[in-house]
């Protein structure tokens, strides 16, 4: 019984010190490092059906990648930074987006903190940020924290090398329970299987690698039985639409390549 106690103790001493690690770190708003202005590099837009109900669908989903514009040309625009939402809109009204940053420039303060991922519920958000140089300014205890998830209650730093940790999991576990409510974690965790069996309707899902920080050990299904998929004959969802504002920062989402 001792034995256990002392266990306990020390995983609970350990969350705690992940959690008073967050104040060694500063990241700003998700969305304040990024363009606001995009060009579609890819685009692919599903409708959701029950295998039994072909004619009215149950979701409806759409994944785009946008490079984004950084207001200057003396960076090729391959070499843009780039912006992939996976957005689903279920037949119920609810709304989520799965966000992933790419190739942000370095900042000019390795131990910066950049956005990397994201997860939009209406009613709620989880966000990790990456530091560049792997490092974090302060405390020694904090020295080798190089993500950090942002929840609305607050940040939680964490080392990413040690995802597989059984204390840090249980640290992110905790964060990530009290800043989505239990209808949008069950929402999340029913969209999930959907997204990544609309692989086989070429729907990419690169985007849910951001799953391995926000649930870190979990075995999400890649298979949704009873479903069927079909490309949207409708007008694709829009983040810029009123109801998506309470779920993503929206873009402006231009057609085509930029002009050089």
């Amino acid at each position: 019984m001792r034995a256990r106690r002392g266990s306990a103790q020390a995983r609970a001493a350990a969350v705690i010190l992940l959690l008073g690690c967050a104040r060694c770190a500063f990241a700003q708003g998700f969305f304040e490092a990024l363009p606001v202005k995009g060009y579609v590099k890819g685009d692919v837009s599903l409708d959701v059906l029950n295998a039994g109900d072909q004619k009215t669908p149950v979701a409806r989903v759409r994944w785009v990648r946008l490079v984004l514009d950084p207001g200057t040309r003396d960076v090729a625009w391959e070499y843009w930074p780039e912006r992939e939402m996976l957005l689903v809109e279920h037949a119920s009204g609810e709304r989520l987006v799965f966000e992933r940053i790419a190739k942000l420039p370095p900042p000019a303060d390795p131990s910066a903190l950049l956005p990397r991922g994201r997860i939009g519920v209406s009613g709620g958000a989880v966000e990790t940020f990456a530091r560049a140089g792997g490092r974090g300014p302060g405390a020694a205890a904090c020295a080798a924290l190089d993500g950090l998830l942002r929840t609305g209650s607050g940040d939680l730093s964490f080392a990413t090398a040690d995802l597989a940790a059984p204390t840090v999991r249980m640290g992110i576990a905790q964060a990530v329970d009290a800043a989505l409510s239990p209808r949008a974690r069950a929402l999340v965790a029913d969209t999930i299987p959907i997204l990544y069996a609309a692989q086989t309707k070429g729907l990419p899902v690169e985007t849910l690698e951001l799953l391995d920080v926000f649930f870190p050990g979990r075995a999400f299904s890649h298979e949704a039985r009873g479903l069927t998929f079909r490309p949207s004959g409708t007008a694709p969802l829009n983040p810029s639409d009123g109801a998506w504002r309470v779920v993503t920062d929206p873009p402006e989402m231009l057609p085509g390549v930029p002009l050089s």
